[in-house]
């Protein structure tokens, strides 16, 4: 994906594993991109008789940290910088960094949560999906596939000029990976009732897909995604993500969101 030159890595303080950060190496590897891996770091320091000193030092500890994990791919050729913010909010850490720094691509490792704490809880990566400028792309800890399949996730009949726009970034984005003769590319399409069925033809001509690796199938959205990257064994969904705020947001999702835990591949959000 050689339109990504500017590729922000969330590091996870907390876990030892980091498939994001190894993943946008990779990535990096191929494009040429430069990497900028970021963590924020919290601590409640208010008791402290000197709280500004002792946020200096952990500041200081974890970004030594994240430049000696970034060293080896700086002597390897790829440009790296590291970042450290202090903010309980880190999610908002993020959104704000990867704006100010025009990120092209946010990657952050995604790791399972019940549902419960996906619809009753802010999680980071629904936060950072919702609210980043940008593409984010989260990585599952999986090995990777021999061929990869990727899975983009359209809705031809949507009617509203935002889900149209993004209908044809998850289609471009699919074609080029399709012309990059680097994985196996399907489309999958859900509908509801047999009044809006998708025109498979329509289909072929928009994504330059063969129609045995079209998928129009009836259900909800959210189950019929699932269903599909399983049968093929996807690597990564791509899916438009139409960001939405307020209570009816909090209650229900979109369907990223719902996909989440159940997905076992990467997620590619674009909005």
């Amino acid at each position: 994906m050689t339109q990504f030159n500017k590729l922000f890595v969330v590091y996870d303080p907390t876990r030892e594993e980091q498939p994001a950060l190894q993943r946008a190496a990779a990535i990096a590897r191929e494009s040429s991109a430069s990497l900028c891996v970021f963590a924020c770091i919290y601590s409640d320091t208010t008791k402290l008789a000197e709280p500004a000193v002792e946020v200096a030092r952990l500041i200081k500890e974890q970004h030594e940290l994240l430049a000696a994990v970034a060293a080896p791919f700086s002597t390897e050729g790829l440009e790296v910088s590291v970042e450290v913010e202090w903010d309980k909010d880190w999610y908002r850490s993020v959104v704000r960094a990867s704006t100010k720094m025009a990120a092209d691509l946010v990657l952050k490792s995604s790791f399972k949560h019940s549902t419960g704490k996906r619809l009753l809880n802010r999680t980071s990566d629904w936060a950072i999906m919702r609210e980043c400028l940008c593409p984010v792309l989260l990585v599952k800890d999986r090995s990777p596939r021999e061929v990869p399949r990727v899975l983009a996730a359209i809705d031809i009949n949507a009617k509203k000029e935002s889900y149209e726009r993004l209908n044809q970034k998850v289609i471009e984005v699919a074609k080029q990976i399709l012309e990059s003769h680097r994985a196996e590319v399907h489309v999958v399409n859900a509908f509801s009732d047999f009044k809006g069925v998708p025109d498979r033809a329509k289909l072929i001509r928009s994504s330059g897909i063969e129609s045995e690796r079209i998928h129009i199938k009836m259900g909800e959205p959210e189950k019929v995604i699932v269903a599909q990257a399983k049968a093929i064994d996807a690597s990564l969904v791509v899916v438009g993500n139409s960001a939405r705020s307020g209570v009816s947001a909090v209650l229900h999702g979109n369907t990223v969101e719902k996909m989440l835990d159940k997905l076992e591949c990467d997620v590619l959000s674009l909005s």
